[in-house]
């Protein structure tokens, strides 16, 4: 005779990987917000680059609509301001500073969800996973766009944006023990990216064509969404608002599917 609960299916561990793309990160809220009010939480997540700041935020249990608030009035001048030219055109010191202030300087042991943040070791050509020690600057890492942003000197490590080597990070949830990934990838095929006009724009150019023809984890995840954000800047905060729209109406498209996956 077997007893009712252990006849019960055990539950899937889900996992959350956020990719990078820059400002479209706003549309990693409008996932969340679906999710959430379907009473689906991530048990882990981790996130590259703007994926590494919202899974910050999120894993440290500040509520959505505080950081879609925060969202809304961000802007470069926040979280970056310019350097003299060396490795970089500008230092996104200031983002470390923000993030910190943001999540009350919590250490990773102390987020209520486990998150990892993704970068790339210029020195040694390979993946880092960040889960260990102070959050924010391990985010500030995943978020060094090369050339625009300075690395961030880690030990012996220079630290660039993990979106490099692997922009949605589902080995990296599932190594932290999800058995259900659900991915949102920010960086959708363009037929005709604008014409740079700035060496911002250019350094974001030349990065989402290198994220393009990378390695990608997309197709081991078990969901994966896509906003439609591919004529979207990477640089104009003033489409906060539209990216948290289309984050949402893509996980609307995939809602059913999830939750019959995760049999709810």
């Amino acid at each position: 005779m077997q007893w009712p609960w252990q006849r019960r299916k055990k539950s899937k561990r889900i996992g959350l990987a956020l990719s990078g793309g820059a400002v479209r990160g706003a549309a990693h809220l409008g996932v969340l917000e679906v999710l959430e009010r379907e009473g689906i939480r991530p048990d882990c997540v981790a996130g590259t680059s703007a994926g590494s700041v919202v899974g910050a935020a999120y894993c440290a249990g500040i509520p959505l609509d505080d950081i879609k608030r925060l969202a809304l009035r961000l802007r470069w001048s926040d979280i970056s301001h310019i350097t003299r030219p060396g490795l970089g055109f500008f230092d996104n010191q200031p983002l470390e500073e923000y993030i910190d202030r943001v999540i009350g300087g919590r250490r990773f042991d102390e987020l209520l969800i486990p998150f990892a943040a993704v970068t790339v070791d210029l020195m040694s050509g390979k993946v880092v996973v960040i889960n260990e020690g102070p959050v924010a600057p391990a985010v500030r890492a995943s978020c060094a766009i090369p050339i625009v942003f300075t690395p961030v000197l880690r030990g012996d490590q220079l630290l660039i944006d993990g979106g490099v080597l692997n922009n949605v990070p589902v080995s990296v949830v599932r190594a932290m023990g999800a058995d259900y990934v659900i991915a949102v990838d920010l960086v959708p095929p363009v037929e005709q990216p604008e014409q740079p006009q700035t060496v911002f724009d250019l350094g974001i150019l030349v990065f989402s064509t290198l994220l393009r023809s990378a390695y990608s984890e997309i197709h081991t995840a078990d969901c994966l969404i896509v906003p439609d954000i591919g004529h979207f800047s990477w640089a104009d905060f003033s489409q906060t608002l539209e990216l948290i729209a289309k984050g949402r109406e893509a996980a609307e498209a995939k809602i059913e599917q999830i939750k019959r996956d995760l049999g709810k």
